[in-house]
């Protein structure tokens, strides 16, 4: 079921930015992750489905309503909830800050207030002050005080982006056991990719204010629609090519005077984007019988840590990048200069139309 649906979205920035959503719709339930580099408009996509920004012209259907003008009623309003990067919690004890949603709407009845803190496991902290806890704690008193009206949709704007690796895991693991649990339709904006495939049922990348391509997880890190997209989901070698033969579904590309074969749909004459993912290039000392395709002697030109592994970048006719970890580098000797082969299946290799 489509609770929330947008059209014809456009609204225009001094500076020349603009927002350009021409289709948006969020289903019952579903998390959807909205990534992208800085600039990208992400925020503002937020700050309109929150109705913080008002596009005239636009089509808006809100839990089954549809609006006819930019006001959105206050009954509607109340159905969303809304987290910014900061907690902005008032100096007040924990409880009263989760309770005040409730206190607006005139509801006395306090008890999911306690449920709340449960949820996010800081029932020991409800007659703190919450200007007095630790920076990760208030982040789930935000989070709490957020869902304790039982909201029909949440928004999110990087409500993780200033917690530490460790605090973030275990409080992301914590909201998405409330999401789930609470079949609650969540759309949450963030630059981190980890935090988008953790909590995400779906992924949507911008850029200059438009959406580029929306997918399952999967297929949008393994199938990028375009050059951008490929870019910024960390597919490192991305290099201009040529189908110069097609049979069945295996294309022959031509790449600087080498040929790489690829399963894709192009056709023979595309000029393409050939890209490959550094987690599916292997590296050998010798040229190993494998079931991979693409088989080729290289050198590698640098080697540089990446949070747990390094990367390896390779010249092997054309550029190539691999992730390989600490045992890898020491069991194969791997270092600058060092001569080499390198292999990765034709099924790992995604063509885009350029």
């Amino acid at each position: 079921m489509v609770v929330y649906r947008i059209e014809n979205v456009h609204l225009a920035y001094p500076g020349g930015f603009c927002l350009v959503v021409p289709y948006l719709s969020l289903a019952e339930g579903k998390v959807l992750a909205v990534i992208g580099p800085n600039g990208a408009g992400k925020t503002t996509l937020l700050n309109t489905l929150a109705f913080f920004e008002r596009p005239k012209g636009a089509l808006i259907e809100l839990f089954g309503k549809r609006l006819k003008k930019p006001q959105i009623d206050l009954n509607l309003r109340r159905l969303i909830s809304v987290v910014f990067p900061r907690p902005y919690l008032l100096n007040d004890t924990v409880f009263n800050n989760i309770a005040l949603p409730l206190r607006i709407r005139g509801i006395r009845n306090t008890a999911a207030v306690g449920q709340a803190c449960e949820d996010f496991k800081i029932a020991h902290l409800k007659t703190k002050n919450a200007l007095k806890i630790s920076h990760g704690e208030m982040h789930r008193v935000a989070l709490a005080r957020a869902l304790v009206t039982q909201p029909r949709l949440l928004l999110m704007d990087e409500p993780f982006s200033s917690l530490d690796p460790r605090y973030k895991d275990t409080l992301i693991t914590d909201l998405r056991r409330t999401i789930r649990d609470n079949h609650l339709t969540t759309v949450f904006v963030t630059q981190d990719q980890s935090e988008a495939l953790r909590l995400g049922d779906e992924i949507c990348v911008m850029k200059n204010g438009r959406i580029l391509q929306r997918d399952l997880p999967s297929r949008l890190f393994s199938h990028p629609a375009s050059r951008d997209v490929a870019d910024f989901v960390g597919i490192e070698t991305i290099i201009e090519g040529q189908v110069v033969k097609k049979e069945d579904n295996l294309c022959s590309v031509k790449i600087n005077g080498t040929t790489l074969e690829a399963i894709s749909a192009c056709e023979r004459g595309d000029n393409v984007f050939v890209c490959i993912r550094p987690e599916d290039v292997i590296i050998s000392r010798q040229d190993e019988a494998t079931s991979a395709r693409n088989r080729f002697k290289a050198k590698i030109i640098k080697i540089e840590p990446w949070m747990l592994e390094y990367k390896v970048a390779i010249e092997a006719g054309f550029p190539l990048v691999s992730f390989v970890t600490k045992q890898s580098i020491e069991s194969l000797n791997l270092k600058p200069e060092k001569e080499i082969f390198v292999s990765f299946k034709a099924t790992a290799i995604h063509l885009i139309k350029r």
